[in-house]
């Protein structure tokens, strides 16, 4: 029988579902992919309707709905082994949407569990942009600079912010050796100029700092999630870059901490408005500050948003969703969604989504998939 069926679900709303969460290889067209050795499905007892997961039983409450409140001092323990995430962020500029995926592995070393750890975070998967591998020119040339970063060792402090680059020399070693051959690659004062730039921001370990706190990758996993939480906790500042080339975004935010009742794991949401001082003119022409004696006073309109899920007693990521968008007249907004791989991710049968069909055992050995039910 077929998983679609085995799980009352839609045969394709689940192909389209599956699709979006994977890798283009691991995409499922009229039939299944020779390849393929798993079909993401949603969380137990969800069904799927245009494309969004409901819960399927009217008669129990959603499990996910029934929480107690926390308070106090949020602590983290740190983990022991390898943790490896997929990760997805969306770009959308006024009718432009860019999609980019990719996985990463990060590994934390106790040096000193008192005051600071040392975190290893490392590109282990190739980058995506709109399902495909980089095909032109500049999304190729971005793609390199970025992949010579990694591995990236950082100092964080016991509650998980970011301190320091602790192997900014063995980076720019490595950049140096890598800016050679693609050079001979990427012929041109183009390629030239671009690199120069991207050199620009890694040779003084300060700037080059300030550019990791401000990919939405670092900002989101190495957010302050782990401090007191307290009852109204409406004053807080999240800035965010969602306008290139500019200061970060303002946001007040206001943020709760949640038990999960059904499995004891904790959910963060924090969310709020635009506070920044910048008008709707200053931020479309990528000021950093705001003049007083502007006339053209046009408060811009935005909201943020963040969701972390966290596993119990460690408190380690599992899962988090951040999203923030700006009214501009050219309307801008960015998301990224981390989600933890696992071994047991996704341990489902490889079925046919539309036939009966006996696989004769051919798939004991099951992978883990790219992308975990987010949020399961």
């Amino acid at each position: 029988m077929s998983i679609a069926k085995d799980n009352n679900l839609n045969a394709e709303e689940l192909k389209a579902y599956h699709n979006s969460r994977v890798e283009i290889y691991e995409q499922i067209e009229n039939r299944l992919p020779f390849t393929l050795q798993f079909v993401v499905l949603p969380p137990d007892g969800y069904i799927l309707e245009n494309g969004k997961e409901v819960w399927g039983n009217k008669d129990e409450p959603e499990p996910e709905t029934v929480i107690t409140q926390f308070y106090g001092k949020l602590d983290r323990e740190t983990p022991e082994n390898e943790l490896i995430y997929g990760v997805l962020k969306t770009i959308q500029s006024g009718e432009k949407e860019t999609i980019i995926k990719y996985k990463v592995s990060v590994r934390f070393y106790p040096e000193n569990e008192e005051t600071y750890n040392y975190v290893t975070v490392n590109l282990i998967s190739k980058i995506f942009i709109n399902d495909q591998v980089a095909d032109l020119i500049a999304d190729q040339m971005a793609v390199d600079c970025i992949e010579s970063i990694y591995p990236v060792i950082l100092k964080i402090d016991r509650n998980g912010l970011l301190e320091d680059v602790v192997n900014h020399e063995d980076i720019l070693q490595r950049w140096e050796k890598q800016k050679k051959k693609k050079l001979q690659y990427y012929q041109g004062r183009i390629a030239i100029a671009y690199f120069k730039l991207f050199e620009q921001t890694l040779q003084e370990k300060e700037l080059f700092f300030s550019y990791l706190q401000k990919d939405w990758f670092f900002k989101a996993f190495f957010h302050n999630i782990y401090s007191v939480y307290r009852d109204n906790d409406i004053d807080n500042y999240i800035d965010f870059s969602i306008i290139p080339n500019t200061k970060d975004v303002e946001y007040n935010v206001a943020k709760v901490a949640n038990k999960v009742l059904k499995n004891n794991r904790m959910r963060i949401e924090i969310k709020g408005k635009c506070s920044d001082a910048r008008n709707k003119t200053e931020l479309t022409n990528g000021a950093y500050f705001h003049i007083e004696d502007n006339k053209q006073k046009k408060p811009v309109k935005g909201t943020f948003r963040a969701i972390y899920f966290l596993s119990p007693k460690t408190h380690k990521i599992d899962s988090l969703y951040m999203s923030c968008n700006l009214k501009l007249d050219e309307y801008k907004s960015g998301t990224i969604t981390i989600s933890e791989i696992t071994d047991t991710t996704l341990e489902k049968n490889h079925q046919s989504l539309f036939l009966e069909e006996d696989t004769n055992g051919e798939n004991e050995d099951k992978k883990s998939s790219f992308w975990k039910r987010i949020f399961s």
